[in-house]
């Protein structure tokens, strides 16, 4: 049984999931948001070489990726050629995984203004950045003392074991991803929305935790590629698993941004949808109040206040709508106030409250 085909069965899939959710995320920020970020140029350069790696699958089935290995002829050019493109494909995954989760916390950047949750952030990214530099050197230099030795014929001779620095790539990408995951809920249980509202958000942010899901069964692929001895045939696997962590990883990352596209579709609107009338459109209501604080008149005049306002962004699910102000989540009431002396006839705005 040869698993090329599976592998190009899951794969451009997902890479076409994740294109068309990227370009989806494009539309909503540039058309109708009209607030296009880092977050999501950074998110289109994590496709692009998810992509890159979508390529460089073609070529490790071409040499032998899922083929047993007593059916493959044992010429040096399949060998070799095999060596090359997983040379290539190491570094390509850590840079794309590290596109990703840059992505992500850059969106993260929006959510609040607190000065611990940004520093939260940084830490975060601060921590992704050295490690994926760090191991994007281990790998380039697994061959310390001459680095094409890992594609020569005589690998590996000469070439450092690699297999546990790729159990602690996957220990810190488990890792890395729960922390990412988790970070942004102290800023949705703070939301001033509804309880409904503020679960859907949750929910909408925890899919990322398929990605978590993925990255760990990628860890029983590495298992198993560590103790085959059918590493061509066995090793597939890990691709698998790799194409299934990055796509998932770009699709739940884009998902929120594509909730505004989804309220316009369904009929709705992006900028409120919440079922009382009070916070979507101006209302007015009548107090008799005194104004002696205001050296407004006597005790015994009469004064009534027609009061309107209006709350921007109440109630609002759409994480768009959440993220649009550059201070964090913002709930704001414009109140205006007008005065009328019923006894002498004046009538005058006190301004905005």
């Amino acid at each position: 049984m040869v698993l090329g085909p599976l592998l190009f069965a899951v794969e451009f899939p997902l890479l076409a999931l994740s294109t068309v959710f990227v370009a989806f995320r494009f539309y909503c920020r540039h058309f109708i948001v009209r607030n296009l970020g880092p977050d999501d140029w950074i998110m289109l350069v994590a496709l692009l070489n998810a992509w890159g790696i979508g390529v460089l699958n073609t070529f490790q089935v071409k040499y032998g990726s899922g083929t047993h290995m007593m059916d493959l002829p044992s010429t040096p050019g399949l060998f070799v050629g095999t060596l090359k493109v997983w040379y290539i494909y190491q570094m390509l995954y850590l840079i794309t995984l590290f596109f990703v989760k840059m992505s992500i916390l850059a969106f993260y950047r929006r959510l609040s203004p607190a000065q611990g949750y940004h520093l939260a952030i940084k830490i975060t990214a601060g921590a992704v950045t050295v490690f994926t530099i760090a191991m994007v050197f281990v790998n380039a230099f697994e061959c310390p003392k001459k680095p094409s030795l890992a594609w020569a014929p005589t690998f590996p001779m000469g070439c450092n074991n690699l297999v546990p620095v790729y159990y602690a790539q996957a220990g810190f990408n488990i890792l890395s991803d729960i922390v990412i995951l988790l970070l942004p809920l102290p800023s949705l249980l703070r939301l001033q929305v509804n309880k409904r509202k503020r679960v859907a958000l949750i929910l909408v942010f925890s899919i990322g935790g398929v990605a978590v899901i993925a990255s760990i069964v990628r860890i029983n692929a590495l298992y198993i590629f560590q103790h085959s001895t059918d590493i061509p045939y066995d090793g597939i696997f890990i691709l698998i698993w790799s194409q299934v962590e990055i796509n998932v990883a770009i699709i739940s990352a884009s998902a929120p941004s594509l909730r505004p596209l989804v309220k316009s579709l369904l009929g709705g609107t992006t900028t409120t949808s919440s079922s009382n009338p009070k916070s979507t459109s101006y209302y007015n209501r009548k107090n008799r109040i005194p104004l002696q604080s205001f050296s407004g008149p006597g005790r015994d005049a009469e004064i009534i206040t027609n009061v309107s306002g209006r709350g921007a962004g109440l109630g609002n699910e759409s994480e768009e709508h959440i993220v649009a102000k550059a201070g964090g989540i913002v709930r704001t009431t414009d109140v205006t106030v007008e005065v009328v002396d019923e006894e002498r006839g004046r009538r005058g705005p006190w301004g905005k409250l």
